[in-house]
């Protein structure tokens, strides 16, 4: 992703950074809780940007970034229990969960919500070390 990204930072003014920090998740068609298989085709998925002044505001993340291969948006509005319980639930579809963040330029915050199902599989998978792998 780096010329794409050095092609979207250089247009933007929102930065004074000597260094941009791209999160991104790395997988394929049969990745699970890190671990990948040879053979699969991957891909890097673009979820945050850091710079200088912090994490990047959601709404700027997308402003910005939605023309590269970034994390699907599933919902945008504030966090509830009722939201987290439909995730865990499975009532969106995504395969493991999702990631939330808010916050205004000062105080980006960030929270992991994983599915039910998601959980059942690290349990079969890992054992008793499932929780090492959860949220």
């Amino acid at each position: 992703l780096a010329e794409q990204l050095t092609t979207v930072l250089s247009a933007q003014q929102f930065y004074d950074s000597q260094e941009i920090i791209a999160f991104t998740e790395f997988l394929g068609p049969n990745s699970f809780a890190g671990r990948h298989r040879d053979e699969d085709p991957k891909q890097l998925i673009l979820f945050d940007i850091e710079t200088a002044a912090g994490f990047l505001r959601p709404e700027m993340f997308i402003d910005h970034f939605a023309e590269l291969p970034i994390a699907r948006v599933i919902y945008q509005g504030k966090l509830t229990g009722k939201f987290t319980y439909d995730v865990r639930e499975g009532r969106y579809d995504v395969a493991e969960g999702v990631v939330c963040k808010g916050g205004d330029a000062e105080s980006i915050w960030m929270v992991k919500v994983k599915t039910n199902a998601y959980m059942e599989r690290l349990k079969e998978a890992f054992a008793s070390d499932w929780e090492n792998y959860w949220e």
